[in-house]
């Protein structure tokens, strides 16, 4: 069992196109501890969480990672979200495909899951996961989970006063 918490932080930090695809990479992921630092506390999740927060900060100063031409520029996001699907065994994805996937996303009239690139298929015999998939309530709780998951990343305003 799982909890919407980590389904959601899985989601985020590895660019998963949805809580299925999420679901399935916890249970194909194996988390390679050789890459853990000991000395710094750095394991195979740092540089996503800091990738997004960074990417977060951008967004909110509007960079984008989108040429005039529609040219799909070299994403550190999705190349620290690489970082960490290699470290936890799991495929990694081109800046296309998640530019891809982000379009996919925003456009939400497919009855077609967009994948990232995760074999879903390991899903498929799990009872009851497709009702709470279709739940009302529990994509309330998962989209509520999200929402405090990204706003706990978002930059805070400095406070000058002393």
């Amino acid at each position: 069992m799982f909890t919407t918490d980590v389904l959601v932080s899985w989601k985020a930090l590895l660019g998963l196109a949805s809580t299925r695809e999420a679901i399935a990479a916890i249970m194909q992921g194996k988390e390679d501890t050789s890459r853990y630092d000991h000395a710094t506390g750095r394991g195979v999740w740092t540089g996503a969480f800091e990738a997004l927060e960074s990417a977060l900060s951008d967004s909110a100063t509007g960079v984008s990672m989108l040429a005039d031409d529609g040219e799909v520029l070299n994403d550190p996001l999705t190349a620290a979200r690489n970082k960490a699907r290699e470290g936890m065994s799991l495929p990694t994805m081109s800046n296309e495909t998640d530019a891809n996937l982000i379009a996919a996303l925003s456009v939400d009239d497919s009855d077609e899951e967009p994948s990232s690139g995760i074999d879903v298929t390991v899903t498929k015999d799990i009872e009851g996961l497709d009702d709470f998939l279709n739940d009302e309530s529990s994509q309330s709780n998962l989209d509520e989970c999200e929402e405090r998951f990204y706003e706990s990343l978002m930059p805070r305003p400095q406070n000058n006063q002393q």
